[in-house]
């Protein structure tokens, strides 16, 4: 019992520590998500079905004080859609945000990132209902802007180093429809949750 009881103490006390990040600080946060992504069709009547997929990437931030700091990073980021006849669009990003991100509470554990983002198209093929593949590198615009916007929290293990865990939205500006096959425009729409690890340099 006693053993039981300094190990929580132990394991409670390092993971509030109450360290702080300050001017100058550069962290670096390698993750692991689950995206979540389908397409906004506007005003149109159509849905579509989220297409379920892992997320692989690094997070860097530079810190201007103890609560705004400059987020950035690359991640491995595919979206797309199921349809309902049993079509899956594949469409595979690397995507890079420009984001501020706010610290809050009081041991700014606590963080808010919001601002634009560039997708790069590095592969899109449709995984048709019968069994075929078919190539859609042609008919999906290669370079998507968005904007994302993210809520998380930290876990202090150490003084240099830290777990965490965020959701992170993704809402993109380009009509994906680069033909002009459809009589509305469909956008990229995402969703994930991630884990990771900070790293402080």
């Amino acid at each position: 019992m006693k053993t039981f009881s300094t190990l929580f103490i132990l394991l409670f006390t390092i993971c509030f520590l109450d360290a702080q990040n300050e001017k100058g600080d550069f962290t670096l946060a390698p993750q692991l998500g689950v995206n979540f992504a389908t397409y906004y069709a506007g005003s149109s009547d159509v849905t579509y079905d989220s297409r379920t997929s892992l997320a692989v990437g690094v997070v860097g931030e530079y810190y201007i004080n103890d609560r705004w700091s400059f987020r950035s990073g690359i991640q491995f980021d595919p979206m797309g859609v199921k349809d309902g006849g049993g079509n899956i669009d594949k469409l595979n990003y690397l995507t890079i945000p420009l984001n501020a991100n706010w610290h809050f509470g009081s041991t700014r554990k606590w963080y808010l990132n919001f601002g634009p983002a560039v997708s790069l198209l590095l592969s899109a093929e449709g995984d048709l209902s019968d069994g075929s593949t078919i190539d859609l590198k042609d008919a999906v615009p290669g370079t998507d802007f968005g904007f994302i916007a993210g809520i998380g929290y930290k876990f202090q293990i150490s003084e240099n180093f830290q777990l965490f865990i965020d959701y992170q939205g993704f809402g993109g500006f380009t009509n994906l429809d680069e033909l002009g096959n459809l009589p509305f425009d469909i956008r990229n729409s995402r969703s994930s949750f991630n884990v990771g690890g900070v790293f402080m340099l």
